[in-house]
């Protein structure tokens, strides 16, 4: 995929067809009820896209803006560029943190195999009135935001991706679950893991590598101590005759 498009015709159409792929997407998909805790489609998969958004070809030694284009002098976004964006999700209300300090609120207005039509409207460092419209795409504990980011005169692509927690089936059959309070976790980070539902009391694993491990109950505990950005770890709960894991990648 070439992720440097050119923004200008894909951010007018998707204004004006923004409205309308909404307004349908809401009769084929499942329930969007922003006061519920979980988001699934008509199939019964849960889908949580929380995560630190980034540019795919980002690294430790080559820091990427997420829109494009940004370079040229009145063809770029105002304010500071910015370089992640930290996404929060409540159901299917929104919250996001960017890299310049900016805070952002939003939702997503449908779901369907996968793909979220979302939006997102903040300000930028200059101050400017901003709004991000696209769509959040689930594959393989990993989520694509493709994005147009609309402002009074400037359009661009914005295009990155986040490491995210596993899709889940909706099955009262299967009660457990675990969510980790960051799926992306730095040096010396701490990260917090929280078990739900079961049969029983949780079982957790007795050390995880790269790090330290502490439990009580309900709760875990990881801090990473050690380990690079080619690393990961596994972390399981079990309850009963139920497991369910969490991947944490490294920055």
């Amino acid at each position: 995929m070439n992720i440097f498009r050119i923004a200008v015709p894909r951010a007018l159409f998707l204004s004006l067809a923004l409205p309308l792929v909404i307004a349908l997407a809401g009769c084929e998909t499942g329930s969007v009820d922003s006061t519920t805790a979980v988001l699934s489609d008509n199939s019964g998969t849960i889908y949580n896209f929380a995560g630190l958004y980034m540019h795919p070809s980002t690294s430790s030694t080559n820091v990427l803006p997420l829109v494009f284009p940004n370079q040229e002098p009145g063809n770029r976004p105002t304010g500071e560029l910015i370089t992640s964006l930290r996404l929060l999700q409540y159901g299917s209300a929104l919250e996001a943190y960017d890299s310049a300090g900016m805070t952002w609120a939003g939702s997503i207005s449908a779901i369907q195999n996968g793909t979220a039509t979302f939006s997102l409207r903040g300000r930028t460092t200059a101050g400017m009135s901003t709004e991000i419209a696209g769509t959040l795409v689930y594959a393989d504990q990993r989520s694509t935001m493709d994005a147009t980011w609309i402002e009074p005169a400037f359009y661009g692509s914005l295009y990155a991706q986040a490491t995210v927690a596993p899709s889940a089936t909706n099955n009262p059959s299967s009660s457990l679950s675990l969510a980790a309070s960051t799926y992306n976790v730095s040096s010396n980070e701490t990260v917090t893991l929280t078990a739900s539902g079961g049969t029983s009391s949780y079982s957790w694993p007795s050390s995880v590598a790269y790090g330290t491990f502490s439990y009580s109950g309900s709760i875990a505990s990881y801090t990473r101590t050690a380990g690079t950005a080619d690393n990961s770890v596994t972390i399981s709960v079990t309850s009963g005759s139920e497991t369910d894991s969490v991947t944490l990648e490294f920055d």
